[in-house]
């Protein structure tokens, strides 16, 4: 086999156990078994400020720090690891679909806009049928709908693009 070959290989399946260990590592410290002597106090990094007293901004890494506390999973053979995956299986994220965020504001703001939108249309139809009916004029009046959905071409694309940016910076600050 080619040395470059055999070499990527090589890497590719270090990778793979690599990836296998910190998932292990992972499930068995969701499942609570954690090894106290081992476990340490760590620094997380952070892109924005999570709110708590904990979390300070570092100068030399130009991001927000926070000591937190790292569990240590306890010691398992294979075999005892697939004893444990009988009882308690390991969820596996990959395969999930990702949800979409609850949005609420952003959400709201849309819905709301289409309900102002739906009352502007019927409103204005209402008023030119009012208008109409009147003994001395036997023509629609126009005005009142043109008025409606003049109004609504004006203020129902900003509105609904307010609502996707309130969307998107709640998604931000949700990752």
């Amino acid at each position: 086999m080619n040395a470059k070959v055999q070499e990527f290989i090589d890497k590719k399946k270090s990778e793979q156990k690599e990836k296998e260990l910190r998932e292990r590592n992972e499930h068995l410290i969701s499942l609570g078994l954690v090894d106290e002597s081992k476990s340490v106090e760590g620094v997380v990094y952070l892109d924005v400020w999570d709110g708590s007293k904990e979390c300070q901004w570092d100068e030399e890494k130009q991001r927000y720090a926070k000591r937190t506390y790292v569990p240590a999973p306890i010691e398992v053979t294979d075999e005892e690891y697939r004893e444990i995956l009988k009882y308690a299986p390991a969820e596996r994220t990959e395969t999930e679909v990702k949800k979409e965020p609850n949005t609420t504001w952003g959400s709201a703001i849309n819905t709301i806009a289409n309900i102002l939108l739906a009352i502007n249309i019927i409103g204005g139809i209402i008023l030119c049928i009012v208008l109409s009916s009147d003994y001395y004029t036997r023509d629609i009046a126009w005005t009142p709908i043109v008025a409606a959905i003049v109004y609504c071409i004006l203020w129902y694309p900003l509105i609904v693009g307010f609502s996707k940016i309130v969307k998107a910076a709640e998604k931000k600050l949700q990752e």
